[in-house]
């Protein structure tokens, strides 16, 4: 069986599930890289839970952060000097490489591959319109690293259709390889009974409310929630009975607990420990996510796990995938007012029980098996060009 390296600087909970499935599928021949001083404590802790000594941690590593940082993609630079990182990729002596995008620790990665005559692969999840502000500098630098990669894992077709405009070859791009950690969720939801369900709606003060919009996320510009905000007092004079409630914290929290916190109709509920996000799923009724920019937002897929239906962002770039309008969910354009009420007022006329149904069944065909098998295939398919 060969041995595959994946050397991914940063990750959260949701990627560990995916790890542990190509882990078996390699019979114990998978390995990962990540920094430690960017991987938060808990997520390190179940990495070397699932992949024992596979896991390799970087233990020393300095970064620079150049420019502007907004959280919109291209506003700024972060330059990292991970140190000992050509030493660990070494230590591996793997026959197949992943790296994380086309910097960070990409190029140690690369040079050892080049060195080695080892096939690598990027896996990478930016869309043209996250891209729209790419420095040509940038561009030619992808171009450049693109001539001496063998293959692309990515996460959807919006994807896909980007690379493919910045010259990479159709048949080396391999969509399919994004996923959350959506079992774990979706079983810990079904394990929350109706009591616990009715205990936490009374702490929100939302037990006799109508339909239940929930936001998890970033409390970000990007995030667009000042939009949803915005709309949503107009929303509330047509559907007095519904509740809005606002999962996340950020660099915008008390400014919109100042403009909005006096409103009976919406809830902040600050930062929640991932362990207990599940408890936020169970109660609500239909999840929106008003991104200005994302690549492909890992709380949709894991909201529809839950059973949720989706209304989404044109802007999130998952939607191809995960978005049937008129069976799960509905798209809107963020900064179109009428749009997003449209959407809001959307869940009104359909059945809600039928869209979270589907919801599931579309999700699952995204879940960390199915991924784990996607980049298997890839590997595969590269390996024999």
């Amino acid at each position: 069986m060969k041995k595959v390296l994946w050397v991914n600087p940063s990750f959260l909970d949701y990627r560990i599930p995916l790890y542990d499935e190509l882990n078996k599928l390699y019979q114990n021949n998978f390995y990962l890289i990540y920094s430690k001083q960017r991987v938060p404590q808990r997520c390190i802790d179940k990495t070397e839970s699932v992949l024992k000594e596979n896991a390799l941690g970087l233990l020393t590593e300095t970064n620079v952060s150049i420019g502007k940082k907004d959280g919109f993609a291209n506003s700024g630079i972060s330059l990292p000097f991970p140190k000992g990182l050509y030493r660990l990729i070494k230590s591996v002596k793997a026959d197949i490489i992943i790296a994380e995008g086309f910097f960070q620790f990409t190029p140690w990665a690369l040079v050892y591959a080049i060195f080695n005559k080892v096939p690598i692969l990027i896996a990478y999840e930016r869309t043209a319109h996250t891209e729209r502000n790419c420095p040509v500098w940038r561009r030619m630098y992808r171009k450049f690293i693109n001539l001496f990669i063998d293959g692309y894992v990515v996460n959807g077709t919006l994807t896909k259709q980007y690379l493919i405009s910045q010259g990479v070859s159709e048949n080396v791009i391999f969509t399919g390889a994004m996923c959350a950690d959506s079992f774990h969720l979706a079983r810990k939801v079904k394990m929350i009974k109706p009591e616990e369900r009715s205990y936490l709606k009374m702490e929100l003060h939302i037990e006799k409310k109508e339909i239940i919009y929930l936001y998890v996320g970033q409390l970000i510009t990007r995030k667009g929630v000042s939009y949803l905000l915005e709309a949503w007092k107009e929303h509330i004079l047509n559907y007095p009975s519904d509740h809005l409630l606002i999962v996340g914290e950020g660099l915008l929290y008390n400014d919109f607990i100042q403009g909005y916190g006096s409103m009976n109709s919406i809830s902040f509920v600050g930062n929640i420990d991932y362990s207990q996000i599940s408890e936020y799923y169970a109660i609500a009724d239909v999840f929106v996510i008003p991104t200005l920019e994302d690549n492909w937002s890992l709380v949709v897929p894991e909201a529809m796990a839950c059973g949720l239906p989706i209304a989404c962002s044109i802007y999130n770039g998952c939607y191809p995938e995960l978005i049937h309008e008129g069976e799960n969910g509905v798209l809107f354009d963020t900064l179109d007012r009428t749009s997003l009420l449209n959407a809001l007022a959307y869940f009104h006329l359909v059945d809600l029980k039928i869209f979270g149904e589907k919801s599931m069944k579309i999700e699952r065909e995204y879940n960390p098996q199915n991924t784990a098998r996607n980049i298997f295939k890839a590997i595969q398919s590269i390996t024999k060009i």
